[in-house]
């Protein structure tokens, strides 16, 4: 499925809960990036993500640091290489700590204490242990 069609599935609610899981998660923020420059991407990913879990009935899933942080180093990633902006299996390739061990990368900037906070789940906090790259949203 291209970038486009998985973007509309997800905005329309009908991509089954079934197949989103990381990888669908990291799909997304990619697909997002094709098409918008990186602050408005991330913007309009973590908003996708909040409704459709919203829709799914597990509002209580979403975690918008968990999901902010994870954009920059999404797309902190596409600004070194911009070669794979364009392609998911070459981007996907290159970062497979995105996909197997982003929860590592995201313990290097944040405590378990600090993203357990309930205020993190809702807003945006910043890490207490690394700045994140947010340089790349500045494009």
């Amino acid at each position: 499925m291209d970038a486009q069609a998985f973007l509309l599935q997800l905005e329309s609610n009908t991509l089954p809960a079934a197949e989103f899981n990381h990888r669908a998660h990291l799909l997304a923020a990619w697909s997002y990036r094709q098409f918008y420059p990186a602050r408005e991407a991330a913007a309009r990913c973590a908003r996708a993500l909040s409704r459709y879990a919203m829709a799914q009935g597990a509002a209580e899933k979403y975690h918008h640091t968990l999901t902010m942080a994870s954009l920059t180093l999404v797309y902190d990633r596409l600004d070194s290489m911009p070669e794979c902006l364009g392609n998911w299996q070459d981007f996907v390739a290159a970062n497979p700590d995105l996909l197997d061990g982003l929860p590592a990368l995201l313990r290097q900037h944040y405590s378990e204490h600090k993203l357990n906070d309930d205020i993190a789940r809702r807003a945006f906090v910043e890490p207490d242990l690394a700045p994140l790259p947010m340089s790349c949203l500045l494009h």
